[in-house]
């Protein structure tokens, strides 16, 4: 026997067939979205504490303190800005910025040349008789750049997060012993977590 269909049957399986359509297509863009959106998504950042650049400025200091050196230290971001700009006892009134400048420097020329310490820095530009490594400029017209050995770039696995230095060593490779203490900071936390 045929049974007609009413307009009421007609819509309610219209209805039903365009939700399963977009059912599909919801789960779709589901397994799709994740991955487009991963290619846009805003870059996540790691950033330095400053209890951390604290503990790591004093680290530094201390290490040097141990060998009867007075120095500064100072922390920078991935960005050059100061954290922690630390005077030790009796370092002399240069040491103060000259250890920003040196970690600043650190941050700036490293990731560019590849290195990971100012001394490198400085022996790159020494090798290569160029001004501020491959920039054809010379070293007094960008702000805080002193290639001088004392500076080291902070990496959190193969981010770069900061860069830490030092200066008041009667020698830049000495400053950058203690730099190096202060990055064992980082390493005890990475350890701890």
């Amino acid at each position: 026997m045929f049974k007609p269909i009413s307009q009421k049957t007609v819509l309610t399986q219209g209805i039903q067939k365009l939700m399963a359509a977009i059912t599909s297509l919801a789960i779709a863009l589901t397994a799709v979205a994740p991955a487009a959106f991963a290619e846009t998504a805003l870059p996540i950042e790691h950033r330095l504490s400053l209890e951390i650049a604290l503990n790591m400025a004093n680290t530094a200091i201390t290490a040097c303190r141990s060998r009867g050196i007075s120095v500064s230290a100072s922390v920078v971001d991935q960005h050059g800005q100061s954290i922690v700009q630390l005077q030790g006892d009796h370092a002399p009134p240069h040491t103060y910025g000259l250890s920003q400048k040196k970690a600043y420097t650190a941050v700036a020329l490293g990731p560019i040349q590849g290195l990971k310490r100012t001394s490198e820095v400085a022996a790159a530009l020494r090798a290569s008789n160029q001004d501020v490594g491959k920039l054809a400029l010379p070293a007094d017209t960008i702000s805080n750049i002193t290639p001088l050995a004392g500076g080291a770039i902070i990496e959190l696995g193969n981010e770069l997060i900061g860069a830490i230095g030092v200066s008041g060593a009667r020698s830049g490779i000495i400053d950058e012993t203690c730099a190096e203490a202060g990055l064992s900071v980082i390493t005890q936390k990475k350890t701890q977590t």
